[in-house]
């Protein structure tokens, strides 16, 4: 009766994003557990009559955070494709792994605060899980992707054919998971790396000595 209500007459002039970024705010500062709509409506500056005009109600609107927190940055193959628009030489390769080893660490950086808050709610737990596996999202795709873009570097003699493409690519997509994961789990960074010293072991596990450069 209340979402009924909600959506009669004028919609409200603030809109979906904002009551989501309000939302996310609310999440990150109090938990999954504790957020209230009477909360993200003074977060976002709205009534929450406003909230259940977008998303019904408390449940319809975390679907929605999730889903559109997840949705864009988790499709890797959209993603990589204008990277590797180049022509495939040892330089050009590096620069598109570089580009999105950056994009899946920026992305990580944020998705895993919202995939590690909804472990705190069964109910949403279980929806970003179908939501995930409806939608095929998950690293899978980023190792496909990159995995793919190697293999056709190898067949152009560019990479070195004794590597496994597919082995390279998991390294580099778990190599920014560990990075992005490890501070918010165990919150510190012990026995990680220093920046930059695992994509540059990488690519010399792909290109002879002096064949790229090194920036």
């Amino acid at each position: 009766m209340v979402s009924d209500m909600a959506r009669r007459g004028r919609p409200p002039t603030t809109g979906r994003d904002e009551i989501i970024s309000a939302t996310v705010a609310v999440l990150r500062e109090r938990g999954i557990a504790r957020l209230t709509t009477r909360q993200v409506a003074a977060e976002a500056g709205v009534s929450e009559g406003s909230i259940f005009y977008h998303f019904t109600d408390r449940q319809g609107l975390l679907k929605a955070v999730f889903e559109g927190a997840l949705h864009p940055l988790w499709d890797y193959k959209v993603e990589l494709g204008p990277l590797a628009e180049d022509e495939l030489t040892p330089d050009s390769v590096r620069k598109v792994l570089k580009g999105f080893t950056h994009l899946v660490t920026e992305f990580l950086d944020q998705a895993l605060d919202m995939l590690f808050t909804a472990q705190g709610d069964a109910e949403v737990r279980d929806e970003v899980a179908a939501f995930l596996a409806a939608n095929d999202y998950g690293p899978h795709r980023g190792i496909a992707a990159i995995g793919a873009y190697l293999t056709a570097a190898q067949e152009a003699g560019v990479v070195d054919d004794g590597v496994d493409p597919q082995a390279v690519a998991y390294l580099l997509v778990s190599d920014a998971l560990m990075r992005c994961a490890q501070p918010k789990l165990l919150a510190h960074v012990h026995g990680i790396p220093a920046a930059g010293v695992t994509f540059d072991t990488v690519m010399r596990l792909l290109f002879p000595r002096g064949t790229v450069d090194a920036g």
